[in-house]
């Protein structure tokens, strides 16, 4: 007979989550932060959570963006609308394309993005 202990399932930590999608280590954890009103948020699981449950899996897209990027005579440039966390553009930049902007509008995402790309607003 099974007990409670052995057939709980344990929940996959933020570091799992961003392996299993093909993110570099600890591309969430961003430390504490702070969002576009100035609020301070400490570090949490939860937003990476969420951001890593609405995010892309990397490994599919670093191959198709290989694919398109194979296309042009010159270097490329793109730009994301409703990216995230910065899964775009770190696919389309393992094949040699620059980031030049992208664009969220959940608070911790944009956290993310800006300390991974840098913020050209500062």
């Amino acid at each position: 007979m099974m007990n409670d202990k052995e057939s709980t399932v344990r929940r996959l930590t933020p570091l799992e989550c961003e392996r299993l999608q093909g993110f570099p280590d600890g591309w969430t954890d961003i430390g504490d932060w702070i969002d576009s009103n100035g609020k301070r948020h400490k570090a949490a699981d939860s937003p990476r959570y969420k951001a890593l449950g609405n995010s892309i899996a990397l490994p599919y897209w670093k191959v198709l963006a290989r694919r398109i990027a194979a296309q042009y005579d010159r270097d490329i440039t793109m730009g994301s609308l409703f990216d995230g966390i910065g899964g775009f553009p770190l696919a389309f930049q393992h094949c040699g394309a620059t980031p030049v902007w992208s664009s969220e509008i959940e608070e911790f995402c944009i956290a993310v993005t800006k300390k991974r790309f840098g913020d050209d607003e500062e």
